[in-house]
């Protein structure tokens, strides 16, 4: 920035406009190491548009590799009877099942005599325990009311929660267990004034529900379960038992989701040609304008797509008869995309041969396989973006730290010329003062001598 000063004022001499003159010269070294300084950021940038191409790209790889390609569609004939659903990589494999349903699972639930909205019962001298499943749990019960004794079993944590009820004229205890089936039934142990509340012979509480199992035919197999949601009959199912349906049976269907294959497979292809644009946009050279993009010429960035490339055109060895990626229609155009040609041959390859589709992508030697390794040794520590980018900040950290001393030197430059020609500009001065007081004398003598 030019220092403003008063130099050459009196002599007429543009100081500042000489000095910064000087300066745009002298700044020209500085000027270019700033041009550096910013094509190495814009490189920087450019590899950060890549690398978030690359994992793009690597999330739709993964979506067609391994159990990615095992999803199916469950339904159920009877939805509000028995729900169906079937996780991607669950194990689950097609096929149509027969449900009846004869029992849902619930839980014990208790109910005491009433009592008097107002009634007081002494803990002293009495104790509480409640057993599920052969797990007993102390209750610390203190004097009060029966809102008090419930919070005192919710507080227990024994596996029941306690709420009151209250019939119109009286309330009572009810106590439910917190999980279903018959292994979880609730037994409760009460002396003293709390002894009212145990079951067995002589207590005031009363069963309104037993603890059960669901109990259903499976296939005309019997199947007993704890819960109404069912995760172990069927491998990789979860059924969602809702109501009985004896001599009614409902039908479970799970067959391949090809809807959804297709679907990953489709976001694969148009994610590499996301990244084939990308990396073709950084690395491009224009030949009207005979200029580069801003990775035009580096290696690196071309050996992204070439790695990537040189995988997808690979046979594959285990994949049931289908070898690449042609044989189900998807091939390379001739601007280096690709594109899914072919769209009945995919689905012809899905409806017979399901399996070999599932294993030229996910197999041991599937595309997709590969290209997972591929994608993660790029995107590692020792990858390609991790040694470019270490690079290029380390470079830009060299040219940061030159500019900064050449600021200096700068500096130090603008002062000494400025010194220079502001002693210059004195000098000018004095000598214009001994023009004119030499001047002076000589028309005075002039004056005096009559000439």
């Amino acid at each position: 920035m030019a220092t403003i000063s008063g130099a050459g004022m009196l002599s007429g001499l543009p100081v500042d406009d000489l000095v910064s003159g000087l300066m745009r010269v002298e700044q020209q070294p500085l000027a270019n190491l700033q041009s550096k300084q910013a094509s190495f950021n814009a490189k920087l940038s450019a590899f950060g548009t890549l690398k978030s191409a690359v994992s793009a790209f690597q999330t739709a790889v993964k979506n067609v590799s391994g159990d990615a390609l095992s999803a199916l569609t469950a339904t159920s004939s009877k939805t509000d009877t028995v729900g169906v659903s079937a996780a991607k990589g669950s194990g689950a494999t097609a096929g149509t099942y027969s449900i009846e349903v004869s029992k849902l699972a619930q839980s014990d639930k208790l109910v005491s005599a009433g009592v008097a909205p107002d009634a007081k019962f002494t803990a002293a001298g009495g104790s509480m325990s409640i057993t599920i499943g052969g797990k007993t749990t102390a209750v610390t019960a203190t004097d009060g009311s029966l809102s008090s004794l419930s919070n005192a079993i919710n507080k227990a944590n024994a596996g029941v929660t306690a709420t009151i009820l209250n019939d119109g004229t009286s309330d009572r205890l009810v106590i439910t267990g917190n999980n279903t089936g018959t292994a979880n039934g609730v037994t409760i142990a009460a002396t003293g004034e709390l002894a009212q509340f145990a079951t067995g012979a002589g207590s005031t509480m009363t069963k309104s529900q037993t603890a059960q199992n669901a109990e259903m035919t499976i296939d005309g197999v019997p199947v007993s379960k704890a819960s109404n949601t069912v995760t172990d009959a069927i491998k990789g199912v979860t059924l969602n038992l809702a109501q009985t349906n004896v001599g009614s049976p409902v039908k479970v269907t799970l067959a391949k989701d090809t809807a959804d294959v297709t679907k990953n497979i489709t976001a694969f292809v148009d994610a590499y040609n996301t990244l084939a644009t990308a990396v073709n946009k950084q690395t491009a050279f224009n030949a009207t304008t005979k200029t580069g993009a801003v990775l035009n010429g580096d290696a690196s960035a071309r050996s992204i797509l070439t790695g990537i490339r040189a995988e997808l055109g690979k046979a594959v060895g285990d994949a049931g008869g289908l070898k690449t990626l042609s044989d189900i229609g998807i091939s390379f155009q001739r601007d280096g995309t690709l594109k899914l040609e072919k769209p009945d041959k995919l689905k012809t390859a899905l409806e017979t041969n399901f399996t070999a589709v599932s294993s030229l992508f996910g197999g041991s030697d599937g595309v997709a396989t590969r290209l997972t390794k591929v994608t993660d040794e790029m995107l590692g520590s020792k990858g390609v973006f991790k040694t470019r980018t270490d690079g290029l900040n380390a470079t830009i950290s060299s040219l940061g730290k030159s500019q900064d001393r050449m600021e200096l030197q700068l500096a130090q430059t603008e002062k000494r010329y400025r010194a220079q020609f502001t002693s210059l500009d004195t000098m000018m001065v004095n000598m214009q003062s001994m023009n004119s007081y030499l001047s002076q004398q000589l028309a005075a003598l002039a004056a005096n001598s009559g000439y």
